[in-house]
């Protein structure tokens, strides 16, 4: 019998421009995958500048409350990655105002929720943001920090041009996680990668200590979404080869599960996608630690 594991990951890579129609075919057929989460499920919205993507972003946002509201014991954490200028305060107080604060008041019920029954709220928000690289560190924590304060749990996604934030620990503290790209490229596909190999690659340094072995286990189950040509991936390593598993119009979530779970395993290179996140991060500004424990992994790569 065929196991069917709950989707882990879910990226939506937003375009820039989309019919309405076009559109409204991707929100149904998200609303209809959120019945195939659990409760460490994430959902990741990227897009290029936030104020293009706001639209979207909220309508999408919408529609996981509406879902939550009627699955009383589901939970989703919603990512929204978008490249910010924030090179003043000024520019920094415009985010928070109109943008941040506004995407967190939608929230608010579930916030309330969380509070009464003294829980984690079934709906966290992570903004990722990738700041320009004129950006002050000041003025950056400045904004970390009042997200902080209104319980949102910022993240940074840093390229090449902005390494050099991460030199600051008083900075990294202010952030829920850091994620490092390689090259300079901020195009939505290229971050989509990078984010889900630092997640593998962090999860599996946790399990290095572990007798299991795991280098050749699969993947978070995961669905890659390109609102850019209609079209899915069953996985990061499809999305990168271009191995397009179906599209998304004039199909229901159920068919689309269907068609992944019969394709589940059959182009699945999971010891190939684990091998080529770690030597990608060999190369980043992380710790000489976590070098030699990627190392590590390199090494448990070439035993299989």
């Amino acid at each position: 019998m065929m196991i069917k594991p709950a989707i882990q990951k879910i990226y939506v890579i937003l375009a820039k421009q989309q019919e309405k129609a076009d559109f409204q075919w991707l929100c149904r057929l998200l609303s209809g995958l959120f019945s195939y989460v659990n409760l460490t499920s994430n959902l990741y919205l990227i897009g290029e500048g936030l104020p293009e993507s706001m639209p979207r972003i909220e309508r999408i946002q919408k529609d996981v409350g509406k879902f939550l509201k009627t699955n009383l014991f589901a939970r989703l954490y919603l990512h929204f990655v978008h490249s910010a200028p924030l090179t003043t305060a000024k520019e920094i107080d415009y985010y928070l105002r109109y943008y941040y604060q506004s995407l967190k008041r939608a929230s608010g019920e579930f916030d309330r929720e969380g509070f009464i029954h003294q829980e984690v709220p079934r709906l966290i928000l992570l903004p990722v943001i990738a700041p320009d690289n004129r950006v002050e560190s000041a003025s950056l924590i400045g904004l970390l920090n009042a997200l902080k304060s209104v319980f949102m749990l910022p993240c940074l996604y840093l390229d090449q041009s902005t390494f050099f934030l991460a030199q600051d620990e008083d900075l990294l503290t202010y952030t829920e996680k850091t994620y490092f790209g390689s090259g300079d490229s901020r195009e939505p596909d290229e971050i989509a990668c990078n984010m889900f190999y630092q997640d593998l690659i962090d999860d599996s340094l946790a399990k290095l200590a572990s007798k299991t072995v795991f280098m050749s286990a699969p993947c978070p189950a995961s669905l890659i979404i390109s609102a850019r040509d209609g079209t899915v991936y069953g996985c990061m390593d499809a999305f990168r080869k271009n191995e397009c598993l179906t599209d998304i119009y004039g199909k229901s979530a159920d068919e689309l599960m269907e068609v992944y779970y019969e394709h589940d395993h059959s182009k699945r290179d999971c010891l190939g996608c684990r091998r080529r996140m770690a030597e990608v991060f060999a190369d980043l500004p992380i710790s000489e630690t976590k070098k030699h424990y990627i190392g590590a992994l390199l090494s448990q790569c070439q035993d299989f």
